[in-house]
């Protein structure tokens, strides 16, 4: 993937400091990395969609907890009861990152954003991290997908509410992307695929199956999930 970065609040200064540029390979190492999987015509009206949103999401669940140690769905504020969860976190040399990933409605991402605040509020992170499409690739995902044009263009208008630094990434598919067509698994009927994405075991063995170098067309019910958050 190509990506743009966006520094709100010094963000990307923080984390180019020598103490930190471990921070900032792991991040843009799984970034790079990533592939788009995709599912031609997807949909029945509208053959611009055609990458899935689930495949991606567990993309960066395995490379973010499973082989890169972040901590998943830890809690993004100390108020007891209060169930409110990041997608990531860890900390580098005692810069504490909460990272979000978003692939989803842009009101999710307002939601990410009230996430990093709340965490940073009670002392629990010093940054945030947010991964979003640019619009290109959202527009492919569904509608109303948040993407990063938007956000850069928005967050800055919250600089009196939102006060920690936070490192906004957008990622886009370039001539170096990989793209994998999930069409070609055993998961091929586009009906029954619908309740597989359901089950999360079946998405991990797709990216298990392409982080391995395994061809899509052996992928099926009985491949191996790979390591799973």
């Amino acid at each position: 993937m190509e990506y743009e970065i966006y520094s709100y609040r010094y963000a990307e200064e923080i984390i180019d400091h020598p103490k930190f540029v471990t921070a900032r390979n792991e991040i843009t190492k799984i970034i790079i990395d990533c592939p788009i999987f995709i599912w031609p015509k997807k949909s029945k009206t509208n053959n611009e969609l055609n990458v899935l949103q689930q495949l991606l999401n567990a993309y960066f669940d395995v490379k973010f907890a499973c082989l890169n140690s972040w901590k998943f769905h830890p809690l993004a504020s100390d108020i007891p009861n209060s169930g409110l969860k990041a997608d990531f976190k860890k900390s580098f040399d005692n810069l504490g990152i909460q990272s979000e990933i978003q692939f989803g409605n842009m009101a999710r991402w307002y939601s990410d954003i009230f996430k990093f605040q709340t965490a940073y509020s009670q002392n629990m992170i010093d940054m945030g991290l947010s991964i979003v499409p640019f619009q290109k690739l959202a527009n492919r995902i569904d509608s109303n997908v948040a993407y990063y044009e938007r956000c850069i263009k928005e967050l800055p208008s919250a600089k009196l509410s939102i006060t920690l630094p936070i490192l906004m990434i957008g990622i886009n598919q370039d001539n170096k992307t990989d793209i994998v067509d999930v069409s070609q698994t055993h998961f091929n009927n586009i009906s029954k695929t619908e309740k597989y994405w359901n089950q999360k075991e079946n998405r991990y063995r797709i990216v298990h199956g392409y982080l391995s170098g395994e061809s899509m067309e052996n992928i099926s019910i009985q491949s191996p999930t790979g390591l799973m958050p």
